[in-house]
């Protein structure tokens, strides 16, 4: 038996000396040797094989963290940090008591619901900030009723955004909510830096949230003037920045278009103790100006100045006899609608195509009267 395995390895040419083996113990050990030698290769190419897999492995999840993505734990994780105390509203110079944070605990303040399928990009795509309520919702559902797909943000009007995403995809577009801190500028850059990088197309931003209250000069402190600042003029400046080339990509026949809401009572007619909002908002309207001239001739930009679309809830402005000594000084001698308001920033963005670096007062005259 010993003697035929000899002669066959050797005849096979793989250990020439095993043909030339005359001991069978040498033959047997020559074997041995053999078949260790063979497993060792065959470990040794597995090995391998093994590490040229694992790497591949390694640089596609490399690749895969690289990209952005919209899922809720991506929106979440892209500004994790404690919330600062501040009251964002979502009208245009107007509180709405149901934003005002309940709690200062550290919570994520970026993440998007998912109401419809991402926009297709074959519908125009509009986004608006603050649009869980008020204006912001009147200005979302004038954009809807024109066939337009949404990107709404809100801060703490969290089941208010809900219904309303809910109420306006049921129309069959697509709705795409994102929470959004505007007082957080840094997150406000990197949330437009994603949606500029994951959005099919974008065609109009409308910036309408916005913080509103008094500043009585003596209880005015740098953090709340900060604050107004960085929420009314910064934060859209940041936004418009990371949006526009997206923006000068539209193929609306008027190109791209974005919208501000200022507010009459920053351009001349000021309130007492809202020193902080007005200049805020002034500074809004001066980079309404300076941004139609610098994003021409691929982005138009313009505002919408209300007067009073709608009393506030809350306040000293909700009560009935100011309400009534306000309209006397109102040449329609009515207070307007929210949906006039956003009749203007419909106009304006889808029609206006020959209008840039414009205020349009919806004041019923009041900057006149």
């Amino acid at each position: 038996m010993n003697s035929n395995l000899i002669a066959t390895l050797g005849a096979l040419g793989w250990i020439p000396c095993l043909a030339q083996a005359r001991a069978p113990a040498d033959a047997v050990r020559s074997a041995v040797y053999l078949l260790i030698l063979l497993i060792i290769i065959g470990v040794f190419v597995v090995s391998v094989f093994a590490v040229l897999i694992n790497r591949r492995r390694s640089a596609a999840r490399a690749t895969n963290l690289r990209k952005p993505s919209l899922t809720l734990d991506a929106w979440a994780e892209s500004g994790r940090r404690a919330e600062p105390e501040t009251r964002i509203f979502d009208t245009a110079g107007e509180s709405a008591p149901g934003d005002a944070p309940t709690s200062t605990a550290p919570s994520p303040h970026t993440e998007v619901r998912n109401a419809q399928n991402w926009p297709s990009g074959q519908r125009p795509v509009v986004m608006v900030t603050g649009a869980a309520r008020r204006v912001g919702l009147s200005i979302a559902t004038a954009f809807a009723r024109a066939g337009c797909d949404l990107v709404l943000t809100y801060h703490n009007s969290v089941e208010d955004a809900k219904l309303a995403a809910d109420a306006l995809a049921s129309g069959g577009i697509a709705v795409r909510l994102v929470r959004l801190n505007l007082a957080d500028i840094e997150s406000v850059s990197a949330i437009g830096s994603l949606l500029a990088s994951e959005l099919p197309r974008l065609d109009v931003l409308v910036h309408n949230a916005s913080v509103y209250e008094p500043t009585p000069l003596e209880s005015l402190t740098p953090q709340r003037a900060n604050e107004a600042f960085r929420v009314n003029a910064l934060a859209p400046l940041i936004l418009t920045q990371n949006l526009a080339p997206r923006l000068a990509q539209s193929t609306l026949d008027g190109g791209g278009s974005v919208v501000a809401m200022g507010d009459i009572h920053a351009m001349g007619l000021p309130r007492k103790n809202h020193a902080a909002y007005a200049m805020s908002k002034a500074a809004l309207i001066e980079m309404v100006r300076s941004l139609a001239r610098e994003l021409a001739p691929h982005v138009r930009v313009n505002a919408v100045a209300p007067g009073v679309v709608a009393w506030p809830d809350h306040g000293p402005e909700s009560d009935e006899l100011r309400q009534r000594a306000y309209l006397q000084r109102v040449p329609l001698a009515r207070a307007g609608q929210p949906e006039d308001a956003a009749e203007a920033v419909r106009w304006l963005a889808l029609e206006a195509k020959y209008v840039t670096g414009q205020i349009i007062r919806v004041d019923g005259g009041r900057s006149i009267g």
